[in-house]
């Protein structure tokens, strides 16, 4: 009896010590993969989220270089620039005109900190073409750099690697334990790194698991899809941050050109399909560049931003309004109430433009405007000829002032 009982143990812990070098391998190739898959997925996505925001980057700097490129003043294209020159992880910009040329480029100051991780993920620059009136005008370069990817990067090595070094350590304990135990931890494990390669679901976390090592490991998972999450966060916002920047004038944050050549061609084609009337209004201050002139910039802005608020008020739910130019500012009435004269949308706005208001010196002003209002599909069926109707409207009403003035 003793001696069939000391040959079970001595076959007992033959097999203790076979599935030890078995789930050891097992487990930390398994391990070491999804920690790999993790952090895969993260500079994946990662790459993805930088090259947007040197996309939009660029975007914005086309929006705000395109009227230097018109007149080809290399001093407006810097200036055009300013608002990227402070953007963390731009390393270097350049405009060049219709030929090619060089108009202005600046180099970030800054010294890249990890050249390497530059050349993995902006190997070369991205370029935008800029067009005006159908025509391309010159085009913008911008070199990205490793600025916004170096801490990351640190952190996600570091976690990886402590992550490892933990699941060195307690695999040598967990594979003590029979087979049945270590699969359910490590295939939930596994899920979830299945999950975040496949789906990018940074959101999955491991749950609690009974094996205490693996237990640990999957905390430090979860800390490194923390830092995952949390990074793709602060990309989004950005993103939406340079997309705003991309669509809006900076000085009084009505959407600019861009927004309002987008928006008019969808509001003109669910016009097409529904059958409805939209009206376009263009809104052209008057006598703004001699206001300009005789109270200084700082004024000429208050007038600006004074202008577009009372735009908006004017506006309903539905209505769009979108500064295009200098002091040009558009409306879009969408849908546009039958029963509605144009005569009366144009007279609302100019009464609502025509309040005075005070001047940051303290001068008193009284800002008046020229407004020109084109009808869907009644004057033209397209967003150009639309648009030049408008226009055309406009300059008819500000010569019609002149002439009672």
């Amino acid at each position: 009896m003793t001696r069939h009982a000391s040959t079970a143990s001595s076959a007992r812990t033959t097999l203790q010590k076979l599935l030890s070098r078995f789930h050891f391998g097992v487990t930390l190739f398994a391990v070491a993969l999804s920690g790999l898959t993790i952090l895969l997925s993260g500079i994946t996505a990662m790459r993805g989220y930088a090259d947007r925001n040197i996309e939009l980057a660029a975007q914005l700097g086309a929006y705000g270089v395109e009227p230097a490129l018109v007149f080809n003043d290399a001093a407006a294209a810097r200036e055009g620039l300013a608002p990227l020159m402070k953007l963390p992880g731009i390393a270097k910009l350049r405009v060049l005109d219709d030929r090619g040329r060089p108009l202005t480029e600046w180099a970030s100051p800054t010294e890249d900190p990890a050249p390497l991780l530059t050349r993995a993920f902006f190997p070369r620059p991205f370029a935008v073409t800029i067009h005006r009136n159908g025509s391309a005008i010159g085009t913008i370069e911008v070199w990205g750099d490793s600025t916004t990817l170096i801490d990351y990067v640190r952190i996600g090595l570091l976690a990886g690697l402590a992550c490892l070094i933990i699941t060195a350590l307690g695999t040598i304990v967990m594979a003590r334990r029979f087979e049945y135990e270590l699969v359910k931890p490590l295939g939930e494990i596994a899920t979830v790194a299945h999950d975040v390669r496949l789906h990018r679901r940074f959101d999955k976390r491991v749950q609690p698991l009974r094996i205490a090592e693996l237990d640990r490991l999957g905390g430090d998972i979860n800390a490194l899809l923390d830092e995952l999450q949390g990074w793709q966060g602060s990309m989004e916002s950005e993103r939406a941050m340079l997309a705003h920047r991309a669509s809006h004038d900076g000085l009084t944050e009505l959407p600019n050109r861009a927004a309002f050549d987008e928006q008019l061609a969808l509001r003109i084609a669910a016009a097409a399909q529904h059958g409805t009337r939209l009206a376009l209004l263009f809104i052209d201050a008057d006598n703004f560049k001699a206001a300009n002139d005789r109270f200084g910039h700082a004024a000429g802005d208050a007038v600006l931003v004074a202008l577009s608020d009372r735009i908006r008020d004017t506006l309903h739910n539905r209505d769009f309004a979108a500064r295009i130019g200098g002091d040009e500012f558009v409306v879009l009435v969408d849908p546009l109430d039958p029963a509605v004269e144009p005569k009366v949308l144009a007279d609302r706005i100019r009464a609502g433009i025509s309040q005075p208001l005070t001047l940051p010196g303290g001068e008193p002003y009284r800002p008046t405007a020229s407004v020109g209002v084109a009808l869907y599909p009644d004057e033209a069926t397209d967003a150009a000829a639309l648009l030049t109707a408008a226009d055309a409207a406009m300059y008819a009403d500000k010569l019609s002032n002149r002439t009672r003035s």
